[in-house]
Order: C-alpha cells, then structure tokens, then sequence
C-alpha cells in the first residue's frame, strides 16, 4: 500500500513539474524545475518496489508481460522520440512550439498508448500488481488530459489550434 501511495504521489510531483513551467512562462524567468525528472523516477521507483512485493508469473504469461512491457516501452522511446526543446524538461521561459511530427500529426496524447501497454505488461509479469498498474494508467489519462487543458496551452506555442485540428487519443478520419 505505501508503494502505491508513493507512486500516487509521482504524479502530485509531474502535476508541480507543470504548473511550475507555466509559472516561469508567464513570469519569462528562468529557474530550476526537478520535478519532472524526481515524478518519474519515484514513479519507477513505486513500480519496481510493488514488482518486488509481488509474487512473478512463470512461463508463458511472464514471458508474454516481458515483451509487452519492453514494445510499449520501445514504442515510447522509438516511435514517441521527437525533438524536444531543450527547455521542455528544465524550466526555460520560452515558449515551444507544437510538435506534429508522426504520430503527433494523428493524435495529441499517443504516449498514454504507451503507458497503457507498459501497465499491461506490467499487470501480466506481476499479477498481485494488476490494481496499482490500472490505477496508475487511470492517474496517468488524468494527468494528460490536465496537460491538455490547461498546462499545454500556456506553454506551447499554436497549441488551441492544435487541440482544434487533433484528436486527443483516437485518430480521426
């Protein structure tokens, strides 16, 4: 359960990571802003705890949560790979523009997919963690669409347009 708390509590630190970013936008100052980077690995961190709590499956479902685990994982790191501005992560007080670029051009959230298959994978190699994978998946569509409300907007140039012209998860037309 403290795992699962710990993890509900990465996303109160991606949620900071955000509202901090508008902040030093609307304020065009520069500053420190860990909070992306400190969510996610806490994130990880919960995961790789409860996985260590949980009893592993064996044979083929194991077999079968690894590789879904791992194309979800590529997916996100191939497919998802865009170039990002160097101020996305940091902090910066620019604003950056909107990426269109592959599966961007089709929907505006395709990394929730990712998080989607990782979680099933996730659910299928450790069975006890099934509920911690739905919920943190659910937390996830969450942060996105609070991403796409409100955060996105104030720091990413042409991004109402783009909301306008791109479907949030499922492709269109």
């Amino acid at each position: 359960m403290l795992w699962m708390l710990t993890g509900t509590g990465a996303f109160g630190l991606l949620f900071l990571f955000e509202y901090q970013k508008c902040r030093h936008v609307k304020r065009k100052q520069d500053g420190k802003n860990p909070w992306f980077f400190l969510g996610t690995l806490l994130l990880i961190l919960s995961c790789a705890a409860l996985g260590r709590e949980s009893t592993c499956a064996g044979g083929i479902r194991l077999a079968a949560g690894v590789l879904i685990l791992l194309a979800g994982i590529v997916f996100y790191i191939v497919v998802l790979s865009v170039p990002v501005d160097a101020g996305e992560y940091t902090g910066d007080t620019g604003k950056s523009p909107v990426c269109r670029s592959g599966l961007y051009g089709r929907v505006r959230h395709p990394g929730v997919w990712s998080f989607l298959v990782c979680g099933i994978g996730y659910g299928m190699i450790f069975p006890d963690a099934v509920l911690p994978a739905v919920w943190f998946t659910f937390l996830n569509l969450i942060y996105t669409w609070f991403q796409d409300r409100y955060f996105f907007p104030v720091y990413l140039e042409g991004y109402e347009q783009y909301r306008k012209e791109v479907p949030y998860l499922f492709p269109g037309k």
